[in-house]
């Protein structure tokens, strides 16, 4: 598998590392899966990748800068690396979202947004840097959202003008978000991404859907 040059069927992870511009040191990552629908090249690997950037710098704080875009194989490391199986590309978008002066939540109060699958357990991204404290309210000592209807509006609004959407369920035909959690496990094509509530995850929390050890 390379990102030169693919074929339908394959998988590809596209990691998004950020940080907020007051605390350059402290990094933070956020990855998808994507399954190729048809052959391509590793232009429409980039095209998916600049829709899902631009999907991120919409909902998240304006302090947000976003650092590097990793596009890989969905396969082990190999030794010595393959150099055709990965792109790494510096970024210099930051974020959108602007609450009028609101402070920001702090980054382990997350945005939870459900990847839904046509059959299966859901699966979830936990967005960091999108939640002001107008945005969250705690009437029994938990967090929820203030305003569930709203975040789903952002949601749907960044989708559309990212065009993240056409990959979501919709018409692309060269590659399609999707879910996969280890080697032998069929990928599961998302259909759309909606809203949960808050969600505490510590920074240094494993994601589980990375590409698997070598």
């Amino acid at each position: 598998m390379s990102v030169i040059a693919y074929d339908t069927g394959d998988v590809f992870v596209y990691r998004i590392t950020k940080y907020l511009s007051t605390n350059p040191d402290n990094k933070w990552v956020n990855s998808y899966e994507a399954q190729a629908v048809a052959g391509g090249t590793e232009d429409e690997l980039l095209a998916l990748g600049v829709a899902l950037v631009d999907f991120e710098a919409t909902i998240v704080h304006t302090g947000v800068v976003f650092d590097r875009l990793l596009i890989s194989t969905w396969e082990p490391d190999s030794s010595p690396y393959d150099p055709t199986t990965f792109i790494s590309s510096p970024l210099t978008a930051v974020g959108a979202r602007d609450a009028g002066g609101a402070e920001l939540e702090p980054l382990v109060q997350c945005l939870d947004v459900r990847r839904e699958t046509a059959s299966g357990r859901f699966g979830h991204i936990f967005y960091r840097g999108v939640l002001f404290e107008g945005d969250v309210e705690a009437p029994a000592g938990k967090a929820v959202l203030t305003d569930r209807p709203a975040m789903q509006t952002l949601i749907d609004n960044a989708l559309s003008s990212s065009s993240l959407e056409i990959y979501v369920g919709g018409s692309s035909t060269t590659l399609k978000i999707c879910m996969k959690g280890k080697l032998d496990d069929d990928p599961r094509l998302v259909t759309q991404f909606r809203v949960g509530q808050v969600a505490t995850v510590r920074q240094d929390h494993k994601w589980f859907n990375r590409t698997a050890p070598a």
